[in-house]
């Protein structure tokens, strides 16, 4: 039997990359979960369309200023669209070990580290693609 959830919320893992700093020249792969909500394609596909604007805005006038700004307002835009489906995470701690809660003013600060963006886009698409799941993996 199949349930129909149309808001549906999944807690997924996390990786993110970066440089060891105990080892030079290698990397450290640390995780942790997120609970994302998967957005339905008419929503995806109009916050999809209105990225795509901003970047032909880029195209359209390339100089250092438009290029400066049409930057911040990707940022901008992305982390709205990374907030809207982040509702809360788990295994976050500080360097002493004590558990960083969930607030919005905290993701915020952890969506400026570009490791951490990229680990919760990376994230969100494989939570979406169906590739592994087709693979048996």
């Amino acid at each position: 039997m199949f349930t129909l959830v149309h808001d549906l919320t999944v807690w997924w893992p996390v990786k993110v990359i970066e440089p060891d700093p105990e080892k030079p020249g290698s990397y450290l792969e640390q995780t942790f979960d997120v609970l994302l909500e998967i957005l339905d394609r008419d929503y995806a596909k109009e916050r999809d369309e209105l990225r795509g604007e901003l970047l032909k805005s880029a195209e359209k006038d390339s100089s250092e200023e438009n290029l400066k700004r049409v930057q911040a307002e990707l940022e901008k835009f992305d982390t709205a669209s990374f907030t809207r489906v982040i509702k809360d995470w788990r295994g976050v701690v500080d360097k002493d070990k004590k558990v960083i809660p969930f607030t919005n003013e905290i993701f915020a600060a952890a969506l400026k580290l570009e490791r951490i963006r990229i680990g919760i886009n990376r994230a969100y698409q494989e939570a979406i693609s169906q590739d592994k799941a087709r693979l048996g993996n």
